[in-house]
């Protein structure tokens, strides 16, 4: 008998207590705090990968000096005392600089076109 009051009493508790609602735009607040969570995501990931094409560059750079640094000492001074070996130095130059503004014309063009 005590046990069919209890549960009567806490039903009673439970139907008189007021149920939360959600506000009229919940969707709308769930959907912009997801995006807003997807390009935080996004945005460590961009960081990570610029931060680890940085170390890459600059511990294959250091390998180049320490196993050839010498030999590119060398290169340099003979360059710098026979002027007509810098003629060869100059189109590659100006080809490496083509190409890096070529890949960024580019990349700029056509990376990111796909996306919906």
């Amino acid at each position: 008998m005590e046990q069919h009051i209890e549960s009567r009493a806490l039903r009673q508790v439970l139907a008189a207590r007021e149920r939360p609602s959600l506000p009229s735009n919940f969707a709308y607040t769930t959907m912009r705090r997801i995006r807003l969570e997807r390009q935080k995501s996004e945005r460590r990931q961009r960081i990570v990968g610029v931060c680890c094409v940085l170390a890459v560059t600059i511990l294959g750079l250091g390998g180049l000096v320490y196993m050839f640094g010498a030999t590119i000492w060398q290169s340099m001074v003979a360059i710098s005392k026979r002027p007509e070996d810098l003629s060869l130095a100059l189109p590659t130059l100006f080809c490496l600089a083509f190409f890096a503004l070529l890949n960024h014309w580019l990349a700029q063009h056509y990376v990111g076109r796909d996306k919906t």
